[in-house]
């Protein structure tokens, strides 16, 4: 392993920023369910400052973002539309749409989906890539403040975005917008097997480089607390789906630059840790690594 001048002697390179292109929809009359929702929602504009912080961090890398960040499972989609029985020509919201990842799975079956997020950036890649699905609308607003004009939807998705959410907020406000019997799907990919192998020794270069990461919080700030509305939603359904992703040793630190953690630390400390972990994936590792992932669906129908 290489030493700690490694990590010393790095230079930063900045990228540019996107501008912003859609704006969110006016308020309109809410329905008896959605009056249960107000309440909470104010709680939502007190989130803890760090945590609002890291969900716009993933603005700065939306480029970046939708080229390096894996899907979903298409066994998992399919899941997706079983379970919830959404119609063939049913409406979908998702949650922190980000540049489309999980959006694209299900435009391309016909779906109509309007999509929120919070970055400007996001956003616009979103609404670049479904510039000609009719289908298709992309909405720049938190899900908490955004307004539904009095739409319902036979499906609500949050794909690797709910964990942001203030959960007393987000389950109330979902089965607000939900149809009767429609259903919320959220899922996201985790990181699995990472105690082994490359994914194990690189924790002496995080050690050397960005020793700032070793002392925080291990959910990185993201987490959120709030209980499940019970009364609101039936018993929720889980599936998971193993799979895997190769990146090369440059891929692999273009994915790391995509999540809220490694954008948020020092600039000297993030670029002396890319160099050291391209260094030694090229230098043990044959240039590429495997990582493992398996794919987590948790789904829930409103009650009647």
């Amino acid at each position: 392993m290489r030493s700690n001048s490694t990590c010393r002697s790095t230079r930063l390179r900045r990228e540019g920023e996107g501008a912003l292109l859609i704006k969110s929809m006016s308020p309109n009359g809410v329905s008896d369910l959605r009056r249960l929702a107000p309440d909470v929602i104010v709680r939502s504009r007190m989130m803890n400052d760090n945590r609002h912080h890291l969900r716009e961090t993933f603005n700065q890398r939306a480029d970046l973002y939708d080229r390096i960040r894996p899907g979903y499972p298409d066994a998992l989609v399919d899941d997706v539309i079983a379970l919830s029985e959404i119609p063939k020509q049913g409406r979908i919201l998702e949650i922190g749409c980000g540049t489309g990842k999980a959006t694209e799975l299900f435009a391309s079956r016909g779906y109509s989906i309007d999509c929120l997020d919070i970055g400007n950036d996001l956003a616009a890649v979103a609404a670049t890539k479904f510039g000609e699905f009719d289908n298709v609308r992309v909405v720049v607003s938190t899900f908490e403040d955004w307004e539904s004009n009095d739409r319902v939807y036979d499906l609500i998705i949050a794909a690797t975005a709910f964990h942001w959410m203030d959960r007393t907020v987000a389950y109330v406000k979902s089965a607000a917008l939900l149809k009767p019997a429609g259903a919320l799907a959220v899922f996201s990919n985790t990181h699995i097997r990472k105690n082994e192998g490359f994914f194990a020794r690189v924790q002496v270069v995080y050690r050397e480089c960005a020793p700032s990461m070793m002392s925080t919080d291990s959910n990185g700030g993201k987490e959120t607390q709030g209980p499940v509305r019970e009364e609101l939603f039936q018993k929720p359904i889980t599936r998971r789906y193993l799979w895997s992703v190769e990146y090369t040793a440059d891929q692999y630190v273009d994915l790391l630059g995509t999540y809220s953690d490694h954008i948020s630390l020092p600039d000297a400390e993030r670029e002396a840790l890319f160099m050291g972990i391209v260094d030694l994936i090229n230098r043990e590792y044959g240039g590429k690594v495997l990582k493992h992932y398996e794919a987590v669906l948790t789904l829930r129908k409103r009650k009647e």
